[in-house]
């Protein structure tokens, strides 16, 4: 075959990571006899740009194109470069490749990508880092705080703009439409990968792998490795002086520790560093060169690992735990996969010194269980490059080898499923209620259906306008609309139509099933009248569900039980994430936490829930009773009982709270509680919201273990699951004990949150039941009448009733914003610190020459 690799950057001229491996895989595709290709970015800034020449480097044949003035990640071609395209171009007529392997190709341009598809080739596309969705490339901003794994559900203020930045989102999205299969260095890196859009159907995860003899070499080192040992324990640091490997954070965690005579680390990479007044035991040593690896290895205990940047894979994490060390890492992902906290090294919050201030006084206070750390080796397999190497030339046979390629089989899938697609184009949301329940069934899914092009519109079941705008939709779903005269005359207009339009019903509770009349604890308050009125509303939401082709619920329990009760078949679409709230959320994480003591929240949306607080609050006063500094915050609906009034103002109110608004609340809140009583089945469909918008904003929730709740949290993960007042007890406690168990507790909470409902996961979802009952009402028409007995109230159209709660992001104030002076200041200052004066003269220099020339 020929084949050929695609970086922006490639050895000699710029060594990484990221630049190992494509040069790894092309000479690997040569000694197994195929024609290996690589084309290049070259950086040097003595060359005239898109210079290009060809070199031949141990049998393998190279391409450089000089790209240097590009390297600027807010340089629109960085990722857009049509000249780089135009050269691409002549190179594949010249070359005509029938695989090609893109790596890392900022400068270059995504344009390379659909050039290589165009020509013919099978493309695959490693994503070393995460410069597809994130133009800062690592998931972190300008002031070196982490950002939303899911890029688009972030508050990050780049100092591009946003037009500019929709405009780069889109067109990288265009360009993953031209590749054949996407592989990512780790499942952690797979998983945001999804979350930010790219289809699970081409995704796969192919971990780097360590050189063979290499990593032979560092087991051996490991071997030799004295188990019993005295004298400090020695640290390593290798990220360079660099802000986003954490240089500035290590500096002000060991400025925090001056006096430690446990503890020496050698920060290599940082002698030039400009860094006054550095404890004694700290030392800058110069950069050591790559074969010098396992000799550095071997004099250390620890590797400090403290990115604030997303590591997609952290091949140093792995080559330091195969030669015995243990590691101190960040929470970035990939370092995660090799390192288990208080097993074979400790894992910190990223950007936090203070935390890693703290897990080195740890190692530094028992020495003894610090070295039992040491010798323990990957928490996951290490994996060979021979076995990597092996893997990918096995993938392009598979992707050239014709019909049963993997890549022929999703293009025939992905053609039966445009055609599906098809049968859709305009779909129609009928809304009966307002606020948070309409947000998260309606507003949600019509924004992620909108990423996938669809046209949605949402209307209240009242608006005059049904009737028109009913008669060109493809799909008209009813949430929450109680049966009217009106709305059963349009489901028949609908069905008598020579047009094919599913209905379906939806609703979050379980409000359609009127045989569960006196079993409902959260009713007791209501009197007979209204009781009477709410359960004639569950009978015309029964009828309104009778009357459509599908149900969809956001609970299983819910779906199980609209098909026992009606035969219909029922889909499940979990509450998710969307984007306003996800950016306010992600607002509110960037701020520290109000100061003050402990504080527990209870927030209730709904006038429902008396008797869900009332099965904890005994549990709650006895341990505020224990710990006289804990605040009790009850927000939403719920009312200070006579219990609490002994701790007066420590029992704190919230008014109901706008929905843009709780973010800031529930940052502010240390401990959430999710109460809900017995084991009735109301409560059992209720879905995992409470704990969803807590995570949001790393608040560690305290959940009834119903079904929901159980499938959202990883009991003593995620959060706690606690049926009985000794378990509810020992979760609070536990909690309200350790800070950085709050802290882990939340950010995996927050994690596990944007991973599996972004609005991109969501919209597959979604898209896939529509298809799915679109597809059965064509092939066996709508559903017929069951027999259930109707009851509808007569509720004419009305322009005045017809209002829909308005899904737009309201202004929050929060902290103000950074700067763009500052930025700039902060990025000289990096710049200062790795590379000295000189560097920052002809940053300078290419800074103005840039602008210039854009005037």
């Amino acid at each position: 075959m020929r084949i050929a690799q695609v970086s922006g950057h490639y050895p000699p001229n710029f060594v990484s990571g990221g630049t190992l491996v494509p040069q790894r895989v092309a000479l690997a595709a040569h000694r197994a006899g195929h024609e290996s290709y690589v084309y290049a970015g070259y950086l040097d800034e003595n060359r005239r740009p898109l210079e290009t020449w060809d070199e031949d480097v141990e049998g393998v044949h190279v391409t450089w194109l000089v790209t240097t003035p590009w390297t600027a990640w807010d340089d629109e071609r960085n990722w857009d470069n049509p000249e780089a395209t135009a050269a691409f171009r002549t190179w594949l007529d010249r070359v005509r490749p029938q695989v090609v392997h893109f790596h890392s190709i900022q400068t270059l341009g995504v344009g390379l990508v659909e050039a290589a598809h165009n020509a013919g080739a099978r493309v695959v596309l490693t994503m070393h880092d995460f410069w597809w969705f994130c133009s800062h490339q690592f998931l972190v901003n300008e002031d070196m705080r982490p950002t939303s794994l899911v890029a688009d559900l972030g508050a990050c203020d780049c100092e591009t703009g946003g037009p500019a930045l929709r405009e780069r989102s889109a067109r990288m999205r265009r360009a993953l439409d031209a590749v054949d299969v996407v592989l990512a260095p780790s499942a952690s890196a797979a998983r945001v990968y999804a979350a930010n859009g790219v289809d699970a159907s081409i995704l796969r995860v192919d971990e780097n792998g360590l050189p063979d003899e290499q990593l032979a070499t560092l087991t051996r080192t490991a071997a030799l490795r004295p188990r019993e040992a005295a004298g400090p324990l020695r640290l390593m640091y290798a990220g360079g002086a660099q802000a986003m490997k954490g240089f500035d954070v290590l500096v002000d965690a060991c400025r925090r520790l001056e006096d430690v005579s446990e503890l020496v680390l050698d920060a290599y990479g940082t002698h030039d560093a400009h860094v006054r007044s550095l404890p004694a035991w700290v030392r800058l040593e110069p950069a050591f060169a790559p074969e010098e690896l396992p000799t550095v290895l071997a004099k250390h205990d620890f590797l400090v690992l403290p990115s604030v940047m997303r590591e997609s894979h952290s091949i140093l994490t792995r080559e330091a735990l195969a030669a015995g060390l243990g590691v101190v890492c960040t929470d970035t992902l990939g370092p995660e996969e090799a390192v288990e906290d208080g097993f074979n090294g400790l894992i910190i919050p990223a950007g936090n010194p203070e935390a890693l201030a703290n897990a080195l006084r740890e190692l530094a206070s028992d020495p003894s269980n610090a070295r039992s750390m040491t010798g323990r080796g990957s928490s996951s397999p290490i994996r060979t490059f021979s076995d990597q190497a092996a893997g990918i030339l096995k993938l392009y046979e598979d992707l050239v080898d014709g019909p049963s390629a993997p890549s022929a089989q999703a293009d025939s899938q992905a053609a039966v499923r445009d055609a599906q697609r098809s049968l859709l184009h305009r779909i129609l949301f009928i809304v009966g209620i307002s606020g948070a329940p309409l947000r998260y069934r309606v507003h949600l899914p019509a924004e992620a259906l909108r990423i996938r092009g669809y046209n949605t519109d949402v209307r209240h079941y009242r608006d005059p306008e049904l009737t028109e705008i009913a008669g060109k939709a493809d799909a008209v779903v009813l949430y929450r609309v109680p049966a009217t005269n009106q709305i059963l005359e349009l489901i028949n207009s609908i069905k008598d139509s020579d047009r094919t339009v599913p209905i379906l019903f939806d609703v979050d509770d379980l409000i359609f099933d009127p045989s569960l009349r006196g079993t409902l604890d959260n009713l007791d308050g209501l009197s007979d009248a209204e009781a009477d009125l709410w359960w004639h509303g569950v009978e015309r939401y029964r009828t309104t569900l009778e009357n459509s082709d599908a149900y969809i619920g956001s609970t299983q329990v819910l779906c199980d039980r609209a098909n026992e009760l009606t035969g219909l078949p029922a889909y499940r679409f979990a509450n998710g994430v969307g984007r306003i709230l996800a950016r306010a959320s992600d607002a509110a994480v960037a701020s520290p936490r109000t100061p003050g003591p402990p504080r527990i929240g209870y927030f209730s949306g709904t006038t429902t829930h008396d008797a869900d607080w009332a099965s904890i609050e005994s549990t709650v006063t006895a341990v505020m009773e224990r710990h006289q500094d804990v605040v009790l915050v009850l927000g939403g609906h719920i009312q200070p009982t006579t219990a609490l009034q002994r701790f007066g103002d420590r029992v704190q109110r919230l008014p109901f709270l706008d929905w843009q608004e709780l973010p800031r609340a529930l940052r502010d809140t240390d401990i959430c509680l999710a109460p809900l009583t017995g084991d009735s089945v109301f409560n059992e469909s209720k879905s995992a919201i409470k704990w969803l918008e807590a995570a949001l904003v790393e608040t560690p929730t305290i959940a009834s273990p119903t079904q929901p709740f159980r499938e959202a949290i990883d009991d003593g993960r995620t959060g706690y699951l606690a049926k009985t007042p000794q378990e509810w007890e020992r979760a609070l406690e536990t909690l309200l004990e350790s800070p950085r168990v709050r802290a882990r507790v939340g950010a995996h909470a927050r994690r596990e949150a944007l991973l599996n409902y972004s609005p991109y996961l969501q919209a597959v979802v979604y898209e896939n039941i529509l298809i799915d009952v679109a597809l059965a009402v064509r092939e066996h028409g709508h559903r017929a009448h069951s027999g259930w007995k109707d009851v509808a109230d007569d509720e004419p159209f009305s322009s005045v009733d017809a209002r829909v709660d308005a899904y737009v992001a309201v202004p929050v104030p929060d902290a103000p914003p950074v700067s763009r002076t500052h930025r700039m200041l902060l990025k000289t200052q990096d710049l200062f610190q790795r590379e000295g004066a000189v560097a920052v003269v002809k940053r300078a220099v290419r800074v103005i020459r840039r602008t210039v020339a854009k005037r």
